[in-house]
């Protein structure tokens, strides 16, 4: 009988400390997630012609990162990483306030690779619905700053955070 008390009470400790364990767990802040993860828009970028933007976004709270690569504009010579500061402005739909993306997080690029912006960062609101529409792009290549507008949506749908 004694041993059957220590198992009950083995039972109940380890089965309190799960239940324990799971209201922690269920109560502990998560990371956000940005869907869809990835998006894409036209941009015109003026003498540089246009190009789809290709955006991959992730979420952790109110930061925010999103890539950005131009796959039809190309580098003409090699661009070093870390040199092309960049700014990205998408629009909340739902408010048409703005949220700012910058950073020169780029990698190196050899002659006549897509134009790769790198890492963006910026803060988000929680439930805020970004889209490019109304936004704009800038950036410095070859101490020449470009701007380019979106001509469309973010496709598949814009982000929500």
């Amino acid at each position: 009988m004694r041993r059957s008390k220590g198992k009950l009470r083995t039972a109940v400790i380890a089965t309190a400390s799960a239940a324990l364990l799971a209201g922690t767990v269920a109560l502990a802040p998560g990371a956000s997630a940005v869907t869809p993860t990835w998006a894409s828009a036209s941009f015109d970028c003026g003498t540089l012609g246009s190009s789809p933007a290709d955006f991959i976004a992730t979420q952790n709270g109110t930061d925010a990162t999103i890539t950005v690569e131009l796959p039809s504009l190309t580098v003409p010579i090699a661009v070093p990483a870390f040199s092309v500061p960049a700014t990205l402005v998408l629009v909340d739909t739902s408010t048409w306030t703005s949220t700012t993306f910058t950073g020169d997080l780029n990698p190196y690029m050899a002659a006549g690779d897509p134009l790769y912006l790198g890492w963006l960062q910026g803060t988000v609101t929680p439930g805020s619905t970004l889209d490019a529409i109304a936004g704009r792009l800038t950036f410095t290549l070859y101490g020449v700053t470009f701007t380019c507008h979106p001509t469309s949506f973010l496709f598949p749908a814009p982000f929500q955070f």
